[in-house]
């Protein structure tokens, strides 16, 4: 079949038979993500439970694991062969039928700071791909947010017009974003802002620390500073005491 009936095609698996498996794989699959090291940041298939469409992705709708991941809004396609991934086999269109967000919470260190980077692209399809959908469009500019436990975002673009990428070069742009953990544990967030079925694409998300320290909590950085359970410190002696014991003494408020 041609371009625009493989994209018709697509767009009826995932109203029907992507649907269905995708309900299927959540009550499998679903749960929240414990507290633990930052992992699996290339979306493989590490637990065994990518389940294909038949088109070279699976439909995750929210409450389903990617493992170390959870669908938390909207859905998502988690890309296997459909197109090539930056990293591994599978990347993710974070816009299945709609804008999807995805969420990972791992163990931070209080005021460390975090340095996050991923590859962002674009679902290259065009509209000629929706078989003649209703309100079926293909934005070219692809955007999305990060998020740490749902503080300052940072938004981000790819624009395939500019880019010109296709499935077999989806030409992945490095973005980075950065974050001060308040707590002992951190939720990260990637939200689509991009409406239909053709999403921003991610793909090999790091992350390395800078970790704070006693000295830090001098000339006022105690103001801003937290404990293991996100309480501002009283005061500068507080602050350095906390790390003087390497948080064994968590004083807040």
């Amino acid at each position: 079949p041609g371009a625009a009936q493989g994209r018709q095609d697509r767009v009826k698996r995932r109203s029907k038979v992507g649907a269905a498996l995708a309900v299927v794989a959540s009550l499998a699959l679903a749960g929240t993500a414990l507290a633990a090291g930052f992992t699996n940041g290339s979306f493989e298939n590490t637990g065994s439970s990518y389940i294909g469409s038949g088109g070279g992705f699976m439909p995750a709708v929210t409450g389903t694991t990617i493992p170390g991941w959870t669908v938390t809004s909207g859905n998502v396609d988690w890309i296997n062969t459909y197109w090539s991934a930056e990293d591994g086999s599978f990347s993710l269109d974070l816009d299945g039928t709609e804008p999807g967000a995805i969420s990972q919470t791992f163990d931070t260190a209080p005021n460390a700071t975090y340095h996050v980077q991923f590859y962002l692209s674009g679902n290259p399809d065009p509209n000629s791909y929706c078989g003649g959908a209703a309100n079926c469009v293909s934005p070219s500019n692809k955007t999305l947010t990060v998020t740490a436990n749902g503080g300052q975002s940072g938004t981000y673009s790819f624009d395939t017009s500019t880019f010109g990428n296709t499935h077999g070069s989806m030409d992945w742009q490095l973005e980075s974003y950065a974050f001060v953990a308040t707590g002992s544990s951190t939720t990260l967030t990637f939200a689509s802002t991009t409406p239909g079925a053709f999403g921003p694409a991610l793909d090999n998300v790091t992350m390395t620390a800078t970790a704070a320290t006693g000295a830090q909590c001098k000339h006022g950085g105690w103001k801003t500073m937290h404990d293991g359970s996100g309480n501002l410190f009283r005061n500068q002696g507080q602050c350095v005491s906390f790390y003087a014991t390497s948080g064994a003494v968590p004083i807040g408020n």
